[in-house]
C-alpha cells in the first residue's frame, strides 16, 4: 500500500480531536471525510455505500513514505557514574528463543563507540568500540543462562561467561578471556536493553527472547562476586550502579532500577510481560501471586505497539456532529486507504433510542491478521494468499494479529491501534473465509447492519467497547435497545458487569452475533490504546500461551474462555458458542416457543413453517445460521426460563467442527450442532434477544432487504424500543 495511515483514536466525541498519521510514498495526497454505510463489495448484495461529508479536514497534503519500524526494548537514562566508567562489569540472565538470528543485542551503550553485550550467530559477544569478544559455545533456545562480561580497562583484559541454569544439561555452558585493545569509555548515550543504537542513528539488532535481573557494575568483579550473584548468595555485591528489577511493576510499561540510582526505564513497543523468570519454581501460575519469580520481560523483533509517525493532521469533530461509522478516505494518483473512526455522543446524552454497540476490542484482536504458522511465518495453507493490497502489506511489514506467532514461535498478546490496521477497512474481504476470494468479517462484515438500519430509518447510536468499558452500565443505560453486530468475541469483565446489570436493569439486549463474549480480554490502563488476551486452557486457539503465563499482564487476571471463569455468555444471552464452519449455512426453524404470546412480535408477518434464513448471505454463501454458531446449554448457564424460538440444525459435518473445549468436555454437550435463537426476560421489563450466528446480519439485505431476516430483526428493534414488550 502506497497510502496508508492511523489514528490516535478509535473512538471520539463531538468537540473532541483526532489525530491521522499517513505515510504517502507518493507524497502528496488527498483526504477526504466520509461516512460509512456499506462496504461490502459482492455484486449479490447492496455494494459499497458512503456519503460525502463536508468538513474542515477535506483537502491536499503534503505527505511521505513514514515507515514501520517493530522491534521491542527498553531505553534508561544514562548518568555521569555510567558515562565516567572505564572498568565495568555486566551481568544478567537470558532466555534465547531465535539463537539463529544473525545478531542480537541485549544490553547495550553508545552509538557504535561503547559497548554491546550480543548474541553473534549464537555465541555470546562482547563488542567494545571496535573489538570484540566471543565464547565458542553456541546456546540454546528456551535454555536460561547466567551471562557476564568483565572488562579491566588498564590492562584490556575481557572474560565473558556463559552459565546454563542449575540442573541443565552439561556442555551447554562456555567462556572466554582475552586482550584487547583498551578502551577509554563506554560510549555516550542512553542504556538500551534487548537492542541498541546503530551509528546511523537507527534502533537495531533487536533480541529475541527473556531477560532478567539485568546490572551494571562500573567496577571489575571476581569470579567468587560473579558465582555469588549466579546463586543469589549473601554475598552478592550489591554496588551495581544499574540493577533492573523487572519484577517490579509488571502491568506498566516502565521498569524500576532497584539500586535507586535514577536508571528506571522506559519500555517499548510492549515486549510481554507477566513471563517466568529464570527462578520460577511452577509453585505458582499467576505472576500477582510470585511477582519475584516473574521478573523477566519477553522481548520480540516483531513487537510493535506504537508505529510512531508524525501526525498528518489534526480534526476537532464539531460540537453538533451526527454519531455514526466514519472514515477518512486517503488517496493518491490510483493509491487508496480508508482510517475508520467512531462517533460516540456524550455519555448522558443520546441521539436515538438505539445503540449499536461496535466491538473494537475483536476488530483489536483480528488487526492485521495473516495467519501465521508456529515457526511465525505464513503457513502457506490459503492458494493465491496474499491477494489484496491490504494482505501484502501485512505480509510485507511483517505486522501481526493476536491470532499470529512472533518470528520465535511465541503468541502475540498485544494489540494497539496505534498503527494500520488495514483489514479494519470497507473493501476488505477476510479472505480465509470459505467464498472463493473471502467474504468480510469483523469491522466490514458489521457494516452490513449499518445499511440495514439507515435503509430501515431506525435511529441510531454508536458505542464501542472502550465506552463501555470505562463508562460500564452508566453507558448502556443511556438506550432502550443496545445490540451488537456480527460477532462481539472480546469482552472484558467491566464489559460483562455493564451487560448484565443492563438487562438486569431493564434495559434490552441484541445479541446479533456468533462466538460473542468468549475470550478473557483486558484492555491496557496503562497506555489505554490497546488490548491483552492470553490464550489458555480449553479452548478453540491457535497457540498456547507458555506455563505459568496465562495470567494477563495488563490486569493480573487468568486468561482463557470466561466459560471457564464462571462466566459463559451462556449465562445472561442464553447461548453461547457451539461450532464453526465453511461456506454453506443453515435455515433456522420456528420452535413451539416460537408461538407463545410473548414472542408473538417477534414473528409477526412470518409463517408457522417458514424457515427463517433459507436464502444466500453476504458471509457464509447460504444461510442466516453460519461461519460461527451459538446454543443453549443449561449446564453452564442458560437460565430455565429461556425461550428457545427457532433452532439451525443438520450442520454438515463433513464442513464444521465443534470447539475443542466442547469435546473435551462433552459430558455436559447434548451432542448435537445447532444454533438457537433465544428471548430471555428479564426483571423491569429487561430482555436478550439472541441469533447466535455471525453470518445473521450478512442475510438482512436479500431481496432488496425484503426477507424473513430482516422482517424479524426489525420487528425484535422495533418491540425492543417500546416502552414495554409487546405481548
Amino acid at each position: 500500500m502506497k497510502v496508508v495511515g492511523y489514528a490516535d483514536k478509535l473512538s471520539v466525541e463531538p468537540g473532541a480531536a483526532i489525530t491521522f498519521m499517513v505515510s504517502s510514498e507518493p507524497g502528496r495526497f488527498s483526504a477526504q471525510l466520509v461516512r460509512l454505510i456499506h462496504g461490502d463489495t459482492n455484486p449479490a448484495g447492496p455494494g459499497y455505500k458512503d456519503v460525502n461529508i463536508s468538513s474542515t479536514l477535506d483537502g491536499e497534503y503534503d505527505g511521505g513514505e513514514q515507515k514501520l519500524r517493530p522491534g521491542s526494548f527498553i531505553r534508561t537514562p544514562t548518568s555521569a557514574a555510567l558515562d565516567e566508567a572505564r572498568d565495568f562489569t555486566l551481568q544478567m540472565w537470558i532466555c534465547p528463543t531465535l539463537p539463529t538470528k544473525a545478531v542480537q543485542t541485549m544490553l547495550s551503550k553508545g552509538n557504535g563507540d561503547g559497548f554491546a553485550l550480543r548474541l553473534e550467530n549464537g555465541r555470546l559477544t562482547l563488542r567494545l568500540g571496535s573489538a570484540s569478544v566471543s565464547v565458542d559455545q553456541v546456546v540454546r533456545a528456551n535454555q536460561w543462562y547466567f551471562v557476564s562480561a568483565v572488562y579491566e580497562s588498564n590492562s584490556g583484559s575481557v572474560r565473558l561467561s556463559l552459565d546454563p541454569s542449575k540442573g541443565a544439561t552439561l556442555g551447554l555452558g562456555g567462556h572466554s578471556e582475552e586482550t584487547i585493545e583498551a578502551n577509554s569509555s563506554l560510549g555516550a548515550g542512553d542504556v538500551l536493553i534487548a537492542a541498541e543504537n546503530t551509528p546511523d542513528g537507527e534502533i537495531d539488532n533487536f533480541y529475541n527472547g527473556k531477560v532478567d535481573a539485568p546490572k551494571i557494575f562500573a567496577r571489575v568483579l571476581s569470579d567468587d562476586e560473579l558465582s555469588a550473584l549466579r546463586n543469589d548468595g549473601d554475598s552478592a555485591p550489591t554496588d551495581a550502579v544499574a540493577s533492573w528489577d523487572f519484577s517490579q511493576g509488571i502491568n506498566t510499561w516502565s521498569v524500576v532500577d532497584a539500586a535507586g540510582n535514577g536508571h528506571d526505564g522506559e519500555v517499548f513497543n510492549k515486549p510481554t510481560r507477566g513471563v517466568t523468570g529464570r527462578n520460577w519454581t511452577g509453585q505458582e501460575l499467576a505472576w500477582k501471586h510470585a511477582p519475584h519469580e516473574y521478573g523477566a520481560i519477553h522481548f520480540h523483533d516483531d513487537d510493535l505497539s506504537d508505529a510512531g509517525w508524525s501526525p498528518s493532521f489534526e480534526w476537532e469533530v464539531p460540537k453538533d456532529f451526527k454519531s455514526g461509522v466514519y472514515a477518512v478516505r486517503l488517496t493518491s494518483g490510483d493509491h487508496e486507504d480508508y482510517v475508520p473512526f467512531y462517533v460516540v455522543p456524550p455519555l448522558g446524552r443520546p441521539s436515538a433510542k438505539i445503540a449499536i454497540l461496535l466491538p473494537v476490542f475483536s476488530y483489536l484482536a483480528y488487526a492485521n491478521e495473516q495467519m501465521l504458522g508456529p515457526t511465525g511465518v505464513y503457513s502457506g495453507q490459503l492458494p493465491g494468499y496474499p491477494r489484496q493490497a491490504q494482505d501484502k502489506y501485512v505480509v510485507d511489514t511483517g505486522l501481526r494479529s493476536l491470532y499470529d506467532r512472533h518470528t520465535d514461535g511465541s503468541g502475540v498478546c498485544y494489540s494497539s491501534w496505534l498503527r494500520p490496521i488495514v483489514n479494519m477497512r470497507p473493501k476488505y474481504d477476510m479472505p480465509f473465509l470459505d467464498l472463493g476470494e473471502g467474504s468480510p468479517h469483523q469491522f466490514n462484515a458489521d457494516l452490513h447492519l449499518i445499511d440495514w438500519l439507515e435503509e430501515k430509518g431506525l435511529e441510531y447510536d454508536i458505542i464501542t467497547d472502550l465506552e463501555l468499558h470505562h463508562e460500564g452500565v452508566s453507558r448502556l443505560n443511556d438506550y432502550r435497545v443496545v445490540s451488537t453486530a456480527s460477532h462481539n468475541e472480546y469482552w472484558s469483565e467491566a464489559m460483562l458487569d455493564a451487560g448484565e446489570a443492563y438487562v438486569n436493569g431493564g434495559g434490552r439486549f441484541m445479541y446479533l452475533s456468533g462466538n460473542g463474549m468468549y475470550w478473557v480480554t483486558a484492555l491496557d490502563e496503562a497506555t489505554g490504546t490497546g488490548v491483552e488476551i492470553r490464550r489458555s486452557g480449553p479452548a478453540q486457539r491457535c497457540w498456547d500461551a507458555a506455563p505459568g503465563e496465562a495470567t494477563l499482564s495488563s490486569s493480573g487476571e487468568p486468561g482463557g474462555l470466561w466459560r471457564f471463569r464462571g462466566r459463559a455468555p451462556q449465562r445472561w444471552l442464553g447461548v453461547g458458542s457451539i461450532a464453526e464452519g465453511g461456506g454453506v449455512g443453515r435455515p433456522y426453524d420456528r420452535q413451539a416457543a416460537s408461538f407463545d404470546s410473548r414472542a408473538a412480535f417477534i414473528f409477526e408477518g412470518i409463517g408457522d413453517d417458514e424457515q427463517i434464513g433459507a436464502f444466500p448471505c453476504l458471509v457464509n454463501s447460504w444461510g442466516a445460521a453460519g461461519f460461527e454458531i451459538c446454543q443453549t446449554n443449561p449446564l453452564i448457564g442458560t437460565p430455565e426460563h429461556t425461550m428457545v424460538l427457532a433452532s439451525a440444525k443438520d450442520f454438515d459435518t463433513n464442513d464444521w467442527a465443534v470447539f475443542s473445549e466442547e469435546f473435551q468436555l462433552s459430558a455436559i454437550w447434548d451432542g448435537e450442532i445447532r444454533a438457537d435463537m433465544v428471548l430471555t426476560e428479564y426483571p423491569n421489563g429487561g430482555a436478550v434477544f439472541g441469533v447466535g450466528s455471525i453470518a445473521w446480519c450478512g442475510s438482512l439485505s436479500h431481496n432488496s432487504y425484503d426477507n424473513n431476516v430482516s422482517r424479524l430483526t426489525e420487528n425484535v428493534f422495533r418491540g425492543f424500543a417500546s416502552e414495554d414488550l409487546p405481548k
